[in-house]
């Protein structure tokens, strides 16, 4: 929603995309800086733990999104998008190391349960006169399932974000253009009631994101 917000917040009228354009540059350049050393400082600083940059990350996304809405400029609103995009990068390479790192710890329960399994058919193969055979080896038990899991998990992503659009779209609709109707703004446009419903619904679910890390027991995570 940055290219309305310029438009109808910040009251850029005479070329907004070419804001925008700048302002996911920004935002993109900002998480390149940020991503590759991140990894490195968590792998060798922190013994390979995750959760705590996700913390950081989700908590300056939420604070940045709600920051938003007290931008007068563009040039302030490139201060925060820097911001944004710095913890972007650092929530989107921790959170898929912490999807690797998860599935390896699942993989090595699922190679001890497989191997139990393994071992009962063999004692149940030399007692009897059948022979028991197993459809999968270990290692293809491990790599079956680790796949699964990834699929979900990228999945997962992608549902978030078709799913953003479809909320935030009417809640701006209902909230920003009967702001503007009260207002008696004739531009079209919506108003900052109706944003601020939209950035603080988007702050929210970074906190959720970060709430759902609880489940994650493995605390060398």
């Amino acid at each position: 929603f940055f290219l309305y917000f310029i438009h109808d917040v910040l009251h850029e009228r005479d070329n907004p995309e070419a804001a925008a354009s700048m302002l996911a540059m920004v935002t993109t350049a900002a998480g390149a800086v940020t991503c590759y050393p991140v990894g490195i400082i968590s792998d060798r600083c922190f013994s390979g733990r995750r959760k705590p940059f996700v913390y950081g990350a989700c908590a300056v996304l939420s604070f940045s999104n709600i920051a938003l809405l007290w931008c007068t400029t563009i040039q302030q609103m490139g201060g925060i998008c820097a911001t944004l995009g710095a913890a972007n990068g650092v929530y989107l390479t921790m959170d898929t190391s912490l999807a690797v790192d998860t599935l390896d710890v699942l993989s090595e329960k699922q190679a001890e349960i497989a191997m139990e399994l393994e071992e009962e058919g063999e004692d149940l193969e030399s007692k009897g006169n059948g022979k028991i055979s197993s459809p999968l080896t270990v290692g293809e038990r491990n790599r079956d399932g680790a796949a699964q899991l990834l699929g979900i998990w990228g999945v997962a992503g992608f549902v978030g974000s078709a799913l953003g659009p479809l909320v935030g779209g009417p809640l701006l609709y209902y909230f920003g253009s009967s702001r503007a109707t009260d207002n008696n703004e004739g531009s079209g446009g919506y108003s900052w009631e109706g944003y601020a419903v939209v950035l603080t619904l988007s702050a929210c679910y970074f906190i959720c994101s970060a709430v759902t890390l609880r489940w994650i027991r493995d605390h060398s995570l």
